[in-house]
């Protein structure tokens, strides 16, 4: 290599050098609040999942996917900076369902794995471990848990990336239609563009009952959020505008109830109703402008928690 060549090849690899060395924590870590935050919005949003691949001996495939599609605004319930609350809102024909929520966690060093059987453990993860990473901890309609990850965002040049290994309890798709499985290994991945973001699960559902545990088969989930301008959502709107405030203190009073504990088992039901049907009380007396108390709430939950002293 000639002399001129030599100095281009080091300007070269000097460049990147620079490139990398400005790369800073800080804007890393505010590209990775910009594409949490671009998930909230208006969208159409269309739902696939179809099972791919047989994995028990005699299991067949489900011949037909599941597809739905729907309108749902993602408002940000919260955001303190490191911690970003995205609460997802369907709406149907007018019908306002209160939908799953993300909540993104900035180098948590507690992650809560789902165990099987209304079952959640918590796990305390190393500063380096989590260093750089989010966890999105993904709730059920009632705010209760459902899954955990922990990943780090990729930047790209018109695109940011996130994917994470997780445990999850059945889908609503399927729990109240199936009871061959227990549990999903998942891998989730969120990517994000300009107008829209995607969200694609690699699933495999699996047994895990009477001493046996076992794969049944591999699903493939692909779930399109598109931004939209010409959709009504005014039902969604005044939903979360009567809502948000009494939604806040039911997360917070999931919170302090596992506060003390590193596992926590739920109950389907008390005195034959769910939670979802006793919050579902409350959530009517809100939306009539009536005052609920966090004591009520509290007093709501309890009978559904069993949560072993901590240590």
């Amino acid at each position: 290599m000639n002399l001129p060549t030599m100095m281009v090849a080091a300007g070269v690899m000097l460049a990147g050098t620079f490139a990398r060395a400005e790369e800073t924590p800080e804007s890393a870590f505010e590209k990775d609040r910009k594409a949490i935050l671009a998930m909230a919005g208006d969208f159409q949003v269309s739902f696939h999942f179809h099972e791919s691949v047989p994995l028990h001996t005699g299991y067949t495939l489900k011949d037909r996917p599941y597809d739905e599609e729907a309108f749902e605004t993602v408002k940000v319930a919260e955001d303190s900076g490191k911690r970003i609350i995205l609460q997802h809102l369907l709406q149907v024909e007018g019908e306002v369902v209160k939908h799953w929520a993300q909540i993104w966690t900035y180098e948590d060093r507690e992650l809560l794995e789902f165990k099987g059987h209304r079952t959640w453990a918590a796990r305390t993860l190393g500063a380096e471990e989590v260093k750089g990473a989010w966890t999105q901890r993904v709730t059920e309609v009632t705010d209760e848990p459902r899954y955990e990850g922990l990943g780090r965002w990729i930047h790209r040049d018109g695109s940011s990336e996130w994917s994470s290994p997780a445990n999850r309890p059945l889908p609503r798709r399927e729990y109240t239609k199936r009871d061959d499985y227990d549990l999903l290994l998942v891998t989730n991945r969120h990517t994000v563009t300009a107008d829209a973001w995607y969200h694609e699960q690699d699933n495999v559902k699996q047994v895990d009952r009477d001493g046996a545990s076992y794969p049944l088969c591999r699903e493939v989930g692909f779930n399109t959020y598109k931004r939209v301008k010409d959709h009504d959502f005014a039902a969604a709107n005044d939903y979360w505008n009567r809502t948000n405030a009494f939604w806040k203190q039911v997360r917070e009073t999931w919170d302090a109830s596992f506060a003390g504990s590193d596992k926590v088992s739920l109950r389907d039901k008390v005195d034959d109703q769910s939670f979802s049907k006793v919050l579902g009380g409350l959530v009517g007396r809100v939306k009539k402008g009536e005052a609920v108390k966090p004591e009520e709430i509290q007093t709501a939950l309890k009978p559904y928690l069993i949560l072993p002293a901590k240590g």
